[in-house]
């Protein structure tokens, strides 16, 4: 009878050790297992944060490129016209410089040689009036073009030449006597360098890069 209790309390005493082995590992493995839910779901979550961030700055990025290849193709197109105006210009103020240097020539101006005023192209117009209603006309009719700036400078020419005009209203280039040769030739000389900055600073103000700027 007394091994029969003692065997029973030591099965009691033994169901009690595992029934507390048994509780303790249960919720060992709970408490790991809720760890692990809740890991993978902070994982999820910040996995899904990273995707959304991603897919913005992507968009972002995209929207970017865009901007700046339309922006990229506006100054390519400015710039195209730009070029073309100087061209028209370019070819209006050499003419104009021709024309200074053959009435130069014409009144025996001692200096760099200059050629006569027979001996211009016919397609060279020989009156300074000409030469500058051609320049204000492509400056009416390209202004979005220019800069305020380059309509200065061609402004500025056109009243500095303005006495030419007047002095040839007056007297006949092709035959200028002797006793207005002094009063002419300042003027024509001052056109020619007039017409070379005007030149110059229009060159200057299609802006292209520079050298360091390109590197």
């Amino acid at each position: 009878m007394d091994f029969i209790l003692i065997g029973l309390q030591v099965v009691s005493i033994l169901g009690i050790g595992c029934i507390f082995v048994f509780k303790k590992y249960f919720f060992s493995y709970s408490s790991e297992k809720g760890k692990n839910l809740a890991t993978r779901e902070d994982i999820e979550e910040i996995t899904r944060k990273v995707e959304d961030v991603k897919s913005s700055y992507i968009a972002e990025i995209e929207r970017l490129k865009f901007d700046l290849s339309r922006l990229s193709r506006k100054h390519d197109i400015l710039l195209d016209e730009k070029i073309r105006v100087f061209k028209e210009l370019q070819k209006r103020l050499v003419d104009f410089g021709k024309y200074c240097e053959a009435v130069l020539g014409s009144t025996g101006y001692e200096g760099e040689f200059h050629p006569s005023l027979c001996s211009l192209s016919e397609d060279i117009d020989r009156a300074t009036l000409r030469h500058l209603s051609h320049l204000s006309k492509i400056t009416q009719m390209d202004f979005i073009f220019l800069s305020k700036k380059s309509k200065d400078i061609l402004f500025d020419l056109n009243v500095d030449c303005s006495m030419m005009c007047s002095f040839e209203k007056n007297f006949d280039v092709n035959n200028i006597d002797s006793d207005h040769v002094e009063s002419v030739i300042p003027m024509y000389e001052n056109a020619r360098k007039k017409i070379n900055e005007c030149l110059q600073r229009l060159y200057e103000e299609l802006e292209f890069p520079s050298y360091e700027e390109q590197r």
